[in-house]
């Protein structure tokens, strides 16, 4: 019998060829079951307070699990400073259970004692009495459930007089890192172990992950440590200001990248209503789906439920089935291995990677130098590897093509490791610039290309000049080398090869028409699947995608 995980995690290897990867698919495809996803939710310490007190209550909220298809739910006992009564935790954890669903438990680690320096979310875990506090909850939530969810938060940034004086030499980075691990082992793990020994444990990652190394989260050590982990693919409206700006294909790099590190721990992904309009909203189940998730994980009934977020849950509950379906055809995930590597700072290329995504130029993220890869892509995040410059001297020496951002090419210019004919900068008014380097070749890219799908707070785009219209066509095409790309959409628009198959989703606010690279065209398509009025043309070739809606294709047989 195939093993499905070991094979997904094979074909996104970015060593592996595209005829290899399609090849492998097509055999994995023909023998697997079709992929099923289970819908989930959480009950917060204060929605078991307000929402599960009585029998009415637990009725309503049963309902709305099964009108949304929740099989399984979190009930939460701690959050913000408030830990929830025991005996109505007892009787909603054995009211959902009696109805035929999964049950776990969850804490969230905010107001759990000293406040860090840094701001309100994050607790001082150098101080004795907050780890004290810290143990006790978990003590009290494994006696209840076998699996326990940590919510965001579970991070430190203090630097008060007591972590100072416990850091000594350390950095802060260094410091943050070695005491998140100690009190995960002693003050969370081994506690709840020590009451339940069926206990699973699972750490959710936030989805800042070019930030966790300011906030002590280092996912390979603790995915090791923790049973289980869980992703966070929260998308918020990209115009956003307050929210950052952020583009919708991060949901889908942080569970890719998340994936390669955790391999088969990594469980599900997690996004909540806030930020977003209903539209918007169902970006987050989509790219959750795209990206591998085996749990969709809806924050929170609360919420949900609520006014302010109830035309949410709606739009949801009526597009569910359509992700059921969608989640059968994804496998085999692929693309340009894009590195990077755990705890590395991203100096002013914070979530460029994001942004790379969203220009039609799909991504294998990975935590390790791609060895053996054709292509793979580097953005200054890669000098977290102080390897970096030997390795890809050799990449280079074997072939193959490195493709630079414009900071990480400053920064590499002039390193006598690397020896260049011409200088790696790009020159005034350049957009893209090649150079032939030791067998292989160096394609070096102007952040003005991934600024291309920043979305300002007037929900203002970058217009496409002709010079960036042709860069950005230019460097598609170095793409097109290694995977499939868009040769012909705007910005915005991302691809994903599954396998053979490749999703399309326009995740604009107009009508696109775009063709795939012709590593998937040279023969007609077939649609498979589309969603919100997408649709192959009838030459086979030419994708129609309204705002926000998906098209799945694959090579014609």
């Amino acid at each position: 019998m195939i093993n499905q995980r070991h094979v997904a995690r094979a074909v996104s290897h970015p060593s592996i060829t595209v005829t290899s990867v399609l090849l492998l698919a097509a055999f994995v495809l023909s023998a697997r079951p079709a992929r099923c996803v289970t819908w989930s939710t959480l009950f917060t310490a204060q929605d078991v307070r307000d929402h599960l007190t009585t029998e009415q209550g637990r009725q309503e909220a049963l309902e709305f699990c099964r009108k949304m298809g929740i099989t399984k739910v979190y009930i939460e006992t701690f959050r913000d400073g408030y830990q929830a009564d025991e005996a109505t935790l007892k009787a909603a954890r054995d009211f959902f259970r009696n109805a035929g669903l999964e049950v776990s438990g969850c804490v969230t680690t905010v107001n759990v004692g000293k406040p860090s320096s840094g701001g309100p979310h994050w607790v001082c875990y150098t101080n004795l009495p907050t780890q004290e506090r810290l143990e006790a909850i978990f003590r009290f939530t494994a006696a209840l459930f076998d699996e326990i969810m940590i919510d965001d938060f579970f991070c430190t940034d203090c630097q008060c007089s007591e972590c100072a004086a416990a850091k000594g030499s350390m950095s802060w980075d260094q410091y943050h890192e070695k005491l998140m691990l100690q009190v995960s082992r002693d003050r969370v793990l081994g506690p709840a172990h020590a009451v339940n020994p069926r206990v699973k444990v699972i750490i959710k990652f936030p989805q800042w992950y070019d930030r966790f190394q300011e906030r002590g989260y280092v996912p390979d050590k603790e995915a090791a440590i923790f049973d289980r982990i869980w992703v966070g693919t929260e998308l918020r409206d990209p115009a956003s200001d307050h929210w950052g700006n952020k583009q919708q294909y991060e949901g889908y790099f942080i569970y890719r990248w998340l994936s390669e590190v955790g391999g088969a721990k990594t469980g599900g992904g997690w996004f909540d209503p806030f930020g977003t309009t209903p539209t918007l909203y169902l970006d987050q189940p989509l790219t959750t789906i795209l990206a591998g998730a085996r749990e969709v994980f809806l924050f929170h009934y609360g919420a949900l439920t609520s006014p302010e977020y109830a035309a949410q849950a709606e739009a949801l509950a009526a597009r569910r089935e359509q992700y059921n379906t969608l989640a059968t055809y994804v496998s085999g995930w692929s693309g340009i291995a894009t590195y990077k590597p755990v705890s590395s700072d991203p100096d002013d290329e914070a979530y460029i990677l994001d942004e790379i995504g969203m220009l039609g130029i799909p991504e294998a993220p990975t935590s390790h130098f791609p060895e053996g890869a054709r292509a793979a892509i580097f953005t200054t995040q890669a000098l977290g590897d102080r390897e970096l410059v030997p390795k890809l001297v050799r990449m280079l020496a074997a072939g193959g093509t490195a493709f630079i951002s414009q900071p990480l090419a400053h920064r590499l210019n002039g390193d006598p490791r690397l020896p260049a004919s011409v200088p790696l900068n790009l020159e005034k008014d350049q957009l893209v610039k090649t150079v032939e380097e030791g067998g292989g070749k160096l394609v070096i890219f102007s952040d003005a290309l991934p600024h291309l799908t920043h979305v300002d707070g007037q929900n203002r785009v970058e217009q496409l000049t002709p010079e960036l219209r042709d860069a950005l066509q230019e460097l598609r095409s170095e793409v097109a080398d290694f995977t499939v790309t868009l040769m012909n959409a705007p910005p915005r628009v991302a691809v994903f090869p599954l396998g053979k198959r490749v999703a399309v989703v326009n995740y604009t606010e107009l009508p696109v028409t775009c063709r795939l690279s012709e590593v998937v065209t040279a023969n007609a398509l077939t649609q498979l699947d589309a969603l919100d009025g997408a649709e192959l043309a009838p030459d086979g070739a030419t994708l129609r995608l309204p705002p926000h809606a998906t098209l799945v294709v694959e090579p014609a047989k």
